[in-house]
């Protein structure tokens, strides 16, 4: 009996071990690690090494949900230490908790939680002070944090130190459209995993990614698409049952 728990005591140190790692590749944004864990941590759940889903007794997807919402603080506190911002963290966090309580199926569970550890181990999304940004660079990730609220571009460019007009200029130039369409496409981009891995209205849906009514987010949403929301969602949907 002793041998036995002294082997569970390592091995349960050693999954431990592996997710502090894990973690601190977050912090640094180091994908190569990343990669690698990501494989450890679906070894650990297919064998179950720590009894993850039998804590619910007789419901495996609730407890998968549990250890998901869990890791989903975990993930988003590393991030903040690697200099993600808070508000882009809190969102982040809120949009995987949504899909996490409105997913019904474990594979789905699988796909969210390897999205999640993408996101959140980012480089793109992290602000590096120690850089030199343009006053691109520095505009995207105004609307990287700030996407989802409404915020006039006189707004931004006070925030940014710079004259409106030319704050619009550089950023046409360098990125060759306006700082309104790269928000859209931002709101978009976020309405997709919405729709594909939650159960969340349209006007819940709008409102979340930054806008103010389902019309317009369907407008906006058809005119980068090329389908409405309801469409897109259909689609997915279908494909995941086939």
């Amino acid at each position: 009996m002793e041998a036995n728990s002294n082997s569970m005591n390592q091995r349960i140190e050693r999954d431990h071990q592996t997710r502090e790692d894990f973690l601190q590749a977050i912090v640094t944004c180091d994908t190569k690690k990343m990669d690698y864990y990501k494989q450890e941590l679906l070894k650990v759940l297919k064998d179950d090494t720590l009894n993850i889903f039998k804590r619910v007794p007789g419901n495996r997807l609730r407890s998968y949900k549990n250890f998901l919402l869990s890791h989903n603080t975990l993930y988003s506190y590393s991030a903040e230490k690697g200099g993600l911002s808070a508000a882009k963290s809190h969102f982040i966090s809120e949009k995987y908790a949504i899909m996490i309580e409105h997913t019904d199926q474990i594979s789905k569970l699988d796909t969210i939680h390897l999205n999640m550890i993408d996101e959140y181990g980012d480089p793109s999304i992290r602000y590096d002070k120690r850089t030199n940004p343009s006053i691109a660079d520095k505009a995207i990730h105004y609307i990287e944090t700030n996407f989802a609220d409404e915020f006039l571009i006189e707004e931004m460019a006070r925030d940014l130190h710079v004259h409106p007009s030319h704050l619009m200029r550089s950023f046409k130039k360098e990125k060759g459209t306006t700082i309104s369409h790269w928000r859209n496409q931002k709101r978009i981009k976020e309405a997709k995993e919405l729709l594909m891995h939650s159960n969340l209205s349209m006007t819940d849906i709008a409102i979340m990614v930054g806008f103010n009514n389902s019309q317009y987010f369907s407008k906006i949403f058809k005119k980068e698409e090329g389908v409405t929301p309801k469409a897109f969602k259909k689609a997915h949907v279908n494909r995941m049952d086939e």
